[in-house]
Formats: C-alpha cells, sequence, structure tokens
C-alpha cells in the first residue's frame, strides 16, 4: 500500500515538473481573421498539452465541449465589421493606404471598446473578483488598451503577431526603425531591391510622420478607453507595450526579409501545418487522382475573395484557364461562375492543406498570405502570388526573389500575363527543384518552433517576467535611438562651416578685386 501511494506521488511529480508548474494564462487575440486566429490557436492548445489552464478571448473559438482546462470568451460578432463587407481588391486600387489604414485603426478603436464592454470580459477582469493568471498573452497589432489587463492580474506579457511587426510596435519595444526595408508592410510604398534615395526620403518622412499621428492621436485615443475600464489609476499604456517580456513573430528566416531584431522578439512559424493530412472528399479525392496531366489549384485566401475580382479580370482569368490542359480547382464563394470551362471546377471552401499534399498538384495561384505561403513551401508547392495588401506583397516579391515563384498584378492583369506565368512556373522544372530546396531549408532547424514558443512562454512564467531581455534603446527618445541629434548637429555645423567658408572666400575675392582695380588703372593711365 505504502509503496503504491509512493510510486503515484512520484509519478504525478514528475507530472507535475514536466509541464513546468502547471499555471493559468489569460489569451486575449481580438483580431477578427481566421489567418490569424489558427497561429494563436495551435500555441494555446499546445500550452493546454502541456497541463496549463487557459482563458482565451478569440472571435474565432474552437467551441470544443470536450477541452478541459480551456475557457473562450467569443468575440464573433468582431466579424461583423469584415464578413461580406469591404472589396479590398476595388479599395486598394482607387484609396490611398494612408487613407485605408487611417479607417483601420478608427474601426479598431471602436472594435476595442465593444471587446472591453463585453459582458463575460468585465466580468473576469472586475476588481476583486477572486480571478488570478499567472501570465497574460497578446496580440500585438493595434488594441493596446487592453493591456492593462495585466496590470489588473499582475502578471507578465507574451505578445505575439501572425504576421511580422506593424511599425508601431517595432517602435513600442525598441526595435530599429528601417524605413524603406524589404519586411515592411505596412508602409505608403514598399520597397523591394535597391531604393533610390528619392524612394528612401518619401518613406522616411512617411514613417515618421505615422509615428507620430499614432503616438499623439491613436494611442492617447486607446489610453482613454483603456481609464474608462479600468480606472484613472492605471500605468500608461506605452509604459505596458514596451515592458512586454517577449514577442513571439510569425517570421521563419528562409522565407522572410531579414531585418535587426531586439532579443526579446523571439521567430515562431508553420504552427498551423498540419502534422498529419487529413483526407479529401471522396468526389474531390476522385478527381484530383484523375487529373493526370495535373491540376492547378487558386485561392485567395479568407479575407481576400475570388468574387472580389473585377469583372473584368475574372474574364482574363477564365479565358487563361481554358486554354490549359489541366483541371482548375477555384476556391470560388459563389454559385456561379459565369462562362465557366469545362476544365475549371469552383468550390467555395477547400481543404487547402490536403490539396496542396496532393502529387498531382502543379501550381498554387494565391493572394501572397503568410500562412498560405508556410503551406505551399510545405508541400514544395511553386506558387503565382496576385498580392492585394499589407504583408502579402512581402511574401510574394520573397518567393520570386528565391526564384520559387511569379507575381502578378490582380488589377490589371490579363490572359497572356497568367498563361505565361502558369506556363514558366509548370514547365521550368527549376521552379519546382528550388521549391523542394526551400522546403528542406525550412525544416532543417536545431528545434521545433512551437516547442521553443513553449520554452519561452514557460520561462517568462518561471521568471515573472524577462527583463534581462528588455533593449536599453525603448527608453531613448526617437531622436536619439536613431542619432538623428548628432546626424543634426554635425550636418548644421557642417553647414553653418561651409556658409562662413564661402562667404570668407567671397569677401577675399572682393578684397583682392579692390586691391587689383587700382592698380590696373594706374597701368592704364601710363
Amino acid at each position: 500500500m505504502l509503496r503504491s501511494f509512493v510510486s503515484a506521488t512520484l509519478i504525478l511529480l514528475a507530472a507535475f515538473w514536466h509541464y513546468g508548474y502547471a499555471s493559468r494564462i489569460l489569451g486575449v487575440f481580438p483580431t477578427p481573421s481566421i489567418s490569424h486566429q489558427i497561429v494563436f490557436r495551435a500555441l494555446t492548445l499546445a500550452l493546454r498539452e502541456r497541463g496549463h489552464q487557459l482563458v482565451v478571448v478569440t472571435p474565432d473559438p474552437v467551441n470544443d465541449p470536450m477541452l478541459t482546462n480551456y475557457t473562450e470568451i467569443d468575440l464573433h460578432f468582431l466579424d461583423a465589421d469584415t464578413d461580406g463587407g469591404e472589396n479590398w481588391i476595388e479599395t486598394l486600387a482607387k484609396e490611398r493606404w494612408t487613407d485605408i489604414q487611417d479607417a483601420y485603426l478608427s474601426t479598431v478603436l471602436t472594435q476595442t471598446e465593444l471587446i472591453l464592454d463585453h459582458p463575460e470580459l468585465k466580468k473576469l477582469y472586475a476588481p476583486n473578483n477572486g480571478q488570478k493568471f499567472n501570465l497574460m498573452m497578446i496580440e500585438m497589432l493595434y488594441y493596446p488598451a487592453l493591456l492593462p489587463l495585466a496590470t489588473r492580474f499582475d502578471v507578465p506579457v507574451v505578445g505575439i503577431t501572425s504576421l511580422g511587426l506593424s511599425l508601431s510596435i517595432h517602435y513600442a519595444i525598441g526595435n530599429p526603425i528601417i524605413p524603406s526595408h524589404s519586411s515592411n508592410w505596412d508602409t505608403e510604398e514598399m520597397i523591394f531591391g535597391e531604393a533610390t534615395f528619392w524612394q528612401r526620403l518619401k518613406n522616411f518622412i512617411w514613417v515618421w510622420k505615422f509615428l507620430y499621428k499614432y503616438r499623439t492621436r491613436y494611442m492617447p485615443a486607446q489610453q482613454a478607453l483603456a481609464r474608462k475600464y479600468f480606472g484613472n489609476d492605471i500605468p500608461d499604456i506605452s509604459d505596458i507595450e514596451k515592458n512586454v517580456s517577449v514577442v513571439f513573430v510569425n517570421q521563419q528566416t528562409p522565407i522572410s526579409y531579414l531585418r535587426p531584431n531586439i532579443p526579446k522578439v523571439i521567430d515562431i512559424g508553420g504552427f498551423h501545418i498540419a502534422r498529419e493530412i487529413k483526407p479529401l472528399p471522396k468526389d474531390l479525392q476522385k478527381i484530383l487522382d484523375d487529373s493526370t496531366q495535373g491540376f492547378i489549384y487558386m485561392s485567395l485566401g479568407s479575407n481576400i475573395k475570388s468574387v472580389m475580382l473585377s469583372d473584368e479580370v475574372r474574364r482574363e482569368f477564365i479565358a487563361a484557364f481554358s486554354e490549359l490542359p489541366y483541371t482548375v480547382i477555384w476556391k470560388f464563394e459563389d454559385d456561379f461562375l459565369a462562362n465557366k470551362p469545362e476544365n475549371v471546377i469552383i468550390i467555395k471552401w477547400t481543404p487547402q492543406q490536403s490539396i496542396l499534399a496532393h502529387p498531382n498538384l502543379k501550381v498554387f495561384i494565391y493572394q501572397g498570405g503568410l500562412q498560405s505561403t508556410e503551406e505551399a513551401v510545405s508541400h514544395g508547392i511553386p506558387v503565382i502570388g496576385l498580392p492585394v495588401f499589407t504583408d502579402q506583397h512581402v511574401h510574394a516579391n520573397k518567393m520570386v526573389s528565391l526564384g520559387v515563384g511569379k507575381k502578378l498584378n490582380i488589377h490589371s492583369v490579363n490572359r497572356h500575363d497568367i498563361l505565361e506565368a502558369i506556363r514558366t512556373v509548370v514547365l521550368d522544372t527549376s521552379y519546382k527543384r528550388r521549391m523542394m530546396d526551400l522546403r528542406n531549408l525550412l525544416k532543417d532547424k536545431p528545434y521545433d518552433s512551437l516547442k521553443n514558443a513553449i520554452w519561452w512562454t514557460e520561462h517568462v512564467i518561471r521568471h515573472k517576467g524577462a527583463p534581462h531581455l528588455q533593449s536599453t534603446t525603448v527608453d531613448e527618445p526617437w531622436y536619439q535611438r536613431q542619432d538623428m541629434d548628432i546626424v543634426f548637429v554635425i550636418s548644421t555645423g557642417f553647414l553653418i562651416t561651409s556658409s562662413l567658408a564661402i562667404i570668407a572666400f567671397y569677401r577675399m575675392v572682393n578684397h583682392i578685386r579692390a586691391m587689383i582695380q587700382p592698380i590696373s588703372q594706374k597701368v592704364k593711365i601710363n
């Protein structure tokens, strides 16, 4: 009896040690986009498997009653702001990025208040309600008014993004600001390759103008919301933001434009890639198996939809596809596609990873989204990108630079461009070969990315934060971070010195002329 008791105790202690001191974690992931949420969900479910208890605030809940230690606060009402609304293809063709960004931040401000006013969340963060946590994990994008939740529960914060860091977060955590770097997805003009002086000057002005506007207008508006719901005695949300312990950034080295980062930025990636491929529906499996010459798969993702394509562009795709000997699987969100060729099959929803895993697939036509890019690389499928906005341009251009894909302009593409891109990528075997090499490179790393993120999460829990990763630049004023004050003083000194030298030279010349003139006159008289 005693032996059994000791054995059971040792097993429990071992399990307790293995799970890194099971903790209670609050996850707050507000962006209403499934492509964002699948990254966060993979990590939170893995933390649950480690034995941690989670409360997750999300617009895309798992809704699995069988999950224990996993409570969700449903924000699905936020999807009303994005579903079936904006035609981003049309909007980006007509409006400036600056205007679109301003409108989006205004929408996010409204969403932030809706989140803070949510009855279940209000109940959770109500003072003296007995709720306790060991860590808060939050999406680092444009919702800083939610950060005082960490203050309310007196816990360290782990940030996470499903794409590269925005300029505002780079600045907030003390990361270098590089206005014309190819990794920037939220600038007015994206630059890939060598930039001209005027392009760099334009981006420099735009970036610092945006950061000034963000820090002096948007952040105070978020601060006002935070005080409204948490009280006037909360810290400045900028201070909470800059003291986030670590930030997980969904960027993998082989498929990203590399840039310098401070130590607290931890690269992650591939969280959502399926370990086991689910079987295809039987009818779709038969279609793909029978496509012995190969098939093409086209999907513009979850935020950009094929039905958003203009009638003219849609007709060009139809005309191009009709000339191909391949079957075309097209994720098309309507029941009817006018003049659909025989070889084109439209499907409203597609099991994308299962399709990408099929051996007959020749090329993936997509919008350049990060998650789709990771999936394409993981299955070794060359791509043709049709980017619309934000980081889609970054990933499409990176694929082109690596020689594993082509890029087309979604606003002006024609059938000849489409056919040329497809035939080039399919018939030139070097695209497939380079993509397979890229896949192997992506897989060849010293640790599993998900396990690494779990380790860092538990590291922050164990040490109640990670101030040792904090960069000193985060406390420096903007001009000091970039040595702008030194550049200004040197430039001003050079300008003053040059001006004085020119003035002195001009006066010296005039003096010499004044001395020479009388002598010349005497010579003439004589």
